[in-house]
């Protein structure tokens, strides 16, 4: 992925996927070919509920934001030297759509990218983030595994795992200094 020419821009509460949208529908309609991409950064987080189930939810990492990158203009002046800018015709296309605000980082109207460190840390906390979801969606428990009961009669406890037979976890507890043993189902424990 290229980490180049990142800018970030206000927008208004919530409207994320909104303002993306009609700004990737503005860039089709006058044929913009220096804007490039348009994201706004989202992590999965694993949220459980009274219930005891567990749900995969998409959490917004900067919200109020999007992040787009753009292709700098070339200009040649009358010595032959080129320098890059920011293209006038994208600003405007931009700023026109409803729901952005403005530019964060700006010098006299002149959007300040990113650096490119920064970039590549703000999108490795959105890679990274799923992998512990991931890990705790499986049933990969062994034997000996210590889990934390989130769900049922055994709720606030903790449990040893005995052995898998299928879905069900079998696993005992440590209570009023007897080991009591007990079954559980993947939704009811959680592994940290």
């Amino acid at each position: 992925m290229n980490y180049k020419n990142w800018y970030a821009l206000s927008i208004n509460m919530n409207k994320e996927r909104s303002c993306r949208e009609q700004l990737l529908a503005r860039k089709a309609l006058f044929l913009d070919t220096n804007l490039l991409n348009v994201e706004y950064l989202q992590r999965k987080e694993m949220v459980v509920e009274k219930s005891g189930k567990r749900k995969v939810k998409n959490k917004l990492l900067m919200s109020g934001y999007l992040l787009v990158q753009v292709k700098p203009e070339e200009v040649e002046d009358e010595l032959g030297d080129i320098t890059h800018r920011f293209p006038g015709d994208t600003f405007n296309l931009i700023l026109g759509t409803p729901g952005i605000k403005f530019f964060v980082n700006c010098d006299k109207d002149v959007p300040i990218a990113f650096k490119p460190r920064e970039i590549k840390k703000m999108f490795d906390m959105c890679d990274d983030a799923h992998l512990e979801v991931k890990a705790n969606m499986q049933t990969d428990y062994q034997e000996g595994d210590i889990l934390d009961v989130i769900s049922g009669p055994f709720q606030g406890s903790k449990c040893e795992v005995v052995s898998i037979q299928g879905t069900k976890i079998l696993g005992q507890l440590d209570m009023f200094g007897r080991i009591v043993p007990a079954e559980f189902t993947k939704e009811q424990v959680y592994k940290k």
